[in-house]
């Protein structure tokens, strides 16, 4: 009979940790994610045109995503932010704002959006 007992709640425990290791693919990619290039050029190649044409901005907190656990994100871009929510198929993450879906990917701690000279490449800090 003890034996019976530990084998059902090991079997117990290993189904909570299972079910536990689901729910954290949010928890996985969740963080603020800060712009490194747009349009194929660097960050540091971005503020050098802002500079020169005498804008004072730091590019590189010009865009932050921010991926939340719960599968809703926040861009900020400036002084302006957009909410939605996001989905994750392996690498591919689809972001959606008032049911407009735009497409990327999720590669390590790189998130890319976008495409050519609109593609804009985030790191997770």
């Amino acid at each position: 009979m003890k034996r019976i007992i530990t084998t059902v709640l090991i079997i117990a425990t290993l189904m909570i940790l299972c079910v536990g290791c689901g729910k954290s693919k949010g928890n996985d990619v969740s963080g603020t994610y800060k712009l490194s290039s747009m349009g194929g050029m660097s960050i540091a190649d971005l503020q050098k045109q802002y500079d020169e044409m005498g804008i004072e901005m730091n590019v590189e907190d010009m865009v932050t995503v921010e991926l939340k656990s719960d599968d809703t994100f926040t861009m900020k871009m400036d002084k302006d932010s957009q909410s939605g929510t996001y989905s994750i198929d392996g690498e591919k993450i689809s972001l959606t704002v008032d049911g407009d879906t735009e497409e990327g990917t999720l590669k390590g701690k790189t998130l890319t959006i976008g495409s050519g000279n609109e593609e804009m490449v985030f790191e997770k800090k």
